[in-house]
């Protein structure tokens, strides 16, 4: 009975290490009130440095939304749905750390901020520009880039399609 447990565990790790993996989908949409956002600041990292959380130190904004533009800005973030997909299999899966070519950075009131982009990977920081979460959900490249440009103006997307 033993050897009997023991060669069916063996053939449970081999199976799900070898032919596949428990994926788990998790979905997220971001409920933010406007009236706790102070501004939405867009960042363009196509010709950046760096992909990595520190973009912020290097990077300036391309764009603040005025105020009319942020309440919409938030109320259409809201309706975007995030995935984040947990893999259970014995191998490790490294998660994505970088960021996509278009972040945008949500203030809040209290000095606060989230960094919110398609790839993968988000940030929160406190007002001391501690990171206080992370989060792997994405969204589709294509539906994001359109969201984010729908907010800049006109002469500036006219500079994107010429280096796009």
């Amino acid at each position: 009975m033993k050897r009997t447990v023991t060669l069916l565990s063996i053939l449970l790790i081999l199976t799900l290490s070898l032919t596949g993996c428990i994926v788990i989908p998790q979905y997220k949409y971001y409920e933010i009130s406007p009236d706790d956002v102070i501004s939405v600041q867009i960042y363009d990292l196509r010709k950046s440095e760096s992909y990595y959380g520190d973009f912020i130190e290097l990077d300036n904004p391309v764009y603040t939304l005025d105020d009319d533009s942020k309440t919409d800005f938030i109320t259409e973030l809201s309706e975007i749905r995030f995935k984040d997909v947990i893999i259970i299999t014995i191998a490790a899966i490294d998660p994505c750390f970088t960021y996509d070519e278009w972040v945008a950075r949500i203030n809040y009131n209290d000095g606060s901020y989230d960094l919110i982009s398609c790839d993968g990977y988000n940030q929160s920081y406190n007002a001391n520009n501690e990171c206080v979460s992370s989060n792997h959900y994405s969204c589709d490249n294509d539906e994001w880039k359109a969201f984010i440009t729908s907010y800049l103006p006109e002469d500036f997307l006219n500079g994107i399609k010429q280096v796009s």
